[in-house]
């Protein structure tokens, strides 16, 4: 029972260990990269031309320099310009990782249910 107990752990572990592993990227190369520009077509302020994107490049490292949570950063830009100013807005939703991932947990505990008997 206990082998269960810490296969089940390790297995909890190694499949959480993707969430927690972050990218080399800068926060602000991050929020650039995911910020559209509102006079470009389809471009991120990253990697936008315009003297508007370069503003909001300004603004935006402000806002890091001044230490704004990713959260404070994300309201300041959605209440000026909509949802439509995040290039991926759904990395937000962590049930769609998670429901898959407790979902392929219960096959596996089911799965060495059945092999043990």
């Amino acid at each position: 029972m206990k082998s269960k107990s810490l296969l089940v752990s390790l297995i909890v572990i190694l499949l959480l260990i993707p969430l927690l592993y972050e990218n080399d990227e800068s926060r602000f190369e991050k929020w650039s990269k995911n910020l559209l520009c509102p006079v470009c077509q389809g471009e991120t302020i990253y990697d936008s031309p315009s003297e508007y994107a370069d503003d909001m490049r300004l603004v935006l490292q402000d806002q890091i320099n001044n230490n704004l949570s990713d959260q404070d950063i994300y309201n300041y830009w959605v209440s000026r310009f909509g949802e439509r100013i995040i290039t991926n807005p759904q990395n937000k939703n962590f049930e769609i990782v998670i429901i898959p991932l407790f979902v392929s947990l219960l096959f596996v505990l089911y799965f060495l249910n059945r092999i043990k008997k």
